[in-house]
Order: C-alpha cells, then structure tokens, then sequence
C-alpha cells in the first residue's frame, strides 16, 4: 500500500532541493564548526527520503550524493554511495509517511544523519584521508551531525506540516462519510 501526503506539493520540495543545492554550492565550504562541515544534501537527502517511496529515494540519495561528492575534495563515490544505501533504508522504514515535521521525523532524520557521518568518517580514515580515528569518528563525525541535523531540522519544518493529515482516522465532518463501518 503506497501512502500519499494529501497536501503533496511538488514544488515545494523542488524549491527545498534548489535551496540546498545553492548553500551547498556558496556556504557549505566556508562552515566548519569544532572539525565538523554542513553538508546540505545529507540532509536534504534524508528529509526527502522520509517523504518519497524507495525507489524515488534512491535516486534522491545518488545524486545528492554525488553533487556533494563533486563539490567537495573527498573522494568521489562515497557519499553517493552511503547517501543511496541510506536513502533506501529510511525511506523503507518510513514507508513514505513521516514527512514534514514531527518528532518521529525529526528522530529518524537525526539517527540517519548520526550513522552516515560516523561511517563516512570510518571509511576516511580506512581511506586514508584522516590519520586519526577518534578524530573522525568523534571530532568530525559528532560536530558535523550536529550541524547537519540543525539544517535537516530546518528543511523538515520547510517541508510542510506534520502528521495531523497523514494516515487514517475516524473523524468525520460534517456532512461527509467516514472510512469505517458504523453501526446503525
């Protein structure tokens, strides 16, 4: 069973995604707070992918991963790499309704972020790029969660509202049916 937002609006999340692509572009390089940088399309990756199905998903995680992958000096492939995998994953366990901003959205976007940021630091350093790995783990892996988790907080709330019209329910307007049976 597919779960479609009922105030699904394409263009908002088109206007989210030319946003992260712009403060990727102009400010992510100029940001670095306690060893840890903003990586605006981790996070706009993830608040999509707790909108879409998988398999939108997907393709959200690759290419932002790669546009990240492509503006930055890290090697090529990895974010796009964990970016993808990850996409999948929470859009899988969100089942494309946990969009907008509630705190089970809030929640799986912080725990998404905190696991690529401690692997990607892992995989820099097995890389060799970091010579440290308490450093890249802790340093860079714990700072840069922070930072990415306050932009995906910032692009949940951008993203529309929360639950209240997502799912079923047995409330009724007047006038109008509801979607189950009823005694009489």
């Amino acid at each position: 069973m597919q779960l479609r937002e009922s105030s699904y609006s394409p263009s908002r999340y088109r206007a989210l995604a030319v946003v992260a692509v712009l403060l990727q572009i102009a400010f992510a390089p100029q940001i670095s707070i306690a060893g840890g940088t903003v990586n605006f399309m981790l996070a706009l990756a993830i608040v999509l992918s707790l909108t879409f199905e998988p398999h939108s998903a997907v393709f959200i995680g690759f290419f932002s991963g790669l546009f990240f992958d492509l503006t930055s000096s890290a090697p090529v492939g990895l974010m796009s790499l964990l970016l993808t995998v990850t996409s999948f994953g929470v859009s899988s366990a969100a089942h494309g309704a946990l969009g907008g901003f509630t705190r089970e959205s809030v929640r799986f976007a912080v725990i998404a972020i905190m696991a690529v940021n401690l692997l990607y630091g892992l995989c820099l350093f097995l890389m060799g790029v970091q010579t440290d790995l308490i450093w890249a783990l802790f340093g860079h892996g714990i700072a840069s969660t922070v930072l990415d988790a306050l932009v995906a907080v910032l692009f949940l709330m951008a993203s529309g509202s929360g639950s209240s019209q997502r799912g079923f329910s047995a409330r009724t307007r007047p006038g109008r049916n509801t979607r189950y049976k009823v005694l009489k």
